[in-house]
């Protein structure tokens, strides 16, 4: 049962992040917003997801399935390479701060509210 849970959860994240994703590049930024975004606000909507649900079953589609499923580190990785390989470093670091410094953040925000 729990594989179905975590599983379902998660598709439904993918699903979301995939359709944001598809949105967003319509729109021309030289600099991987919507990723950084989904992730700030996953691990956001996670801290308020590890807080406030203490059902074992519903916290396992929402904080593993969906949160895990809606976030992407394979992504992010990916765009930190192709900044580092473009040879555009500031970019990368900031991304890469922006990313945990901000997730974090929205972490423990999330756990507060």
């Amino acid at each position: 049962m729990t594989f179905l849970l975590v599983g379902l959860g998660a598709s439904v994240g993918a699903f979301l992040r995939n359709e944001l994703t598809s949105l967003s590049q319509k729109i021309k930024i030289d600099f991987p917003v919507i990723t950084l975004l989904i992730n700030i606000f996953g691990a956001l909507v996670l801290g308020l997801f590890t807080a406030h649900i203490n059902a074992g079953g519903l916290l396992l589609f929402l904080g593993t399935g969906f949160c895990g499923g809606f976030t992407t580190y394979g992504t992010l990785n990916m765009e930190l390479s192709q900044l580092w390989f473009q040879r555009r470093f500031f970019r990368c670091f900031l991304y890469f701060a922006l990313t945990y410094i901000i997730g974090i953040l929205g972490f423990v925000i999330g756990i507060h509210l």
